[in-house]
């Protein structure tokens, strides 16, 4: 069993958003995906990673008739909590409140999100391996191979930034449990991501290039192409 030093690795998968841009009636969570619910998909993929000890999935309470209407499957290492706060970082922060009785200090919270099914295995693995041996820890993001223009209030082009110097981020992101609380309960405002609020703090995490097919599925479209690529990752391995 391939485990990263006495620390426990705590999963945990915000999944109370509304989904509005997807235009369609079900939240995208629980949108279908090769016999699967997308969040079926995630929990799936983390829950056969040996160095993860616990899954932890966000919902609101909106999300309960989908949940216990359903035969909806989850792992051994799951519990469902209906955590889901007015946005993203609340939920995180319900939920790390919530797996206190059992999260150490010391251990790692890795958050990923419900919407991102095109992460692997292999790939988990390596992040992890590499993201705890950093005294902070580190998210996944991918450099940004388009020019990027920072515009005013009125959509004018004001500066043309350096893109060797940008990376988009993206999810997993991987912190100690302790100063994960601690940055979103003293950050000033919603930070965006985990990572914002660790920086709050004066600390600097580390990043890990991650995978072009872990695009977060927003719109429609997104599921579409997510299918595709998932198809031919079936064919090719036939």
């Amino acid at each position: 069993m391939l485990k990263f030093g006495m620390s426990k690795i705590h999963v945990i998968i915000p999944a109370a958003g509304s989904s509005s841009r997807m235009g369609q009636e079900i939240p995208k969570q629980f949108a279908s995906f090769h016999g699967k619910t997308l969040i079926e998909w995630v929990d799936f993929i983390f829950s056969n990673v040996n160095a993860v000890d616990t899954i932890s999935i966000g919902f609101n309470n909106s999300k309960k008739k989908y949940i216990e209407n359903s035969n909806y499957s989850f792992s051994h290492k799951t519990k469902i909590y209906y955590s889901g706060g007015k946005s993203r970082s609340d939920t995180v922060l319900n939920t790390l409140n919530l797996i206190k009785k059992y999260a150490l200090d010391n251990d790692w919270v890795l958050i990923h999100d419900a919407a991102r099914v095109g992460i692997t295995e292999i790939f988990i693995n390596s992040f992890i391996k590499e993201v705890t041996k950093d005294k902070v820890g580190g998210i996944v993001a991918i450099p940004s191979v388009d020019t990027i223009k920072r515009l005013d209030k009125s959509k004018k082009i004001t500066k043309t930034e350096n893109r060797d110097e940008l990376w988009l981020a993206q999810t997993p992101q991987l912190f100690k449990y302790k100063q994960l609380i601690e940055a979103l309960e003293k950050y000033d405002g919603i930070p965006t991501d985990e990572a914002q609020a660790i920086e709050s703090l004066g600390l600097k995490p580390m990043v890990y290039k991650g995978l072009i097919t872990n695009f977060k599925i927003t719109y429609p479209e997104d599921l579409i192409n997510m299918n595709q690529i998932i198809n031919k990752i079936i064919k090719g391995n036939k």
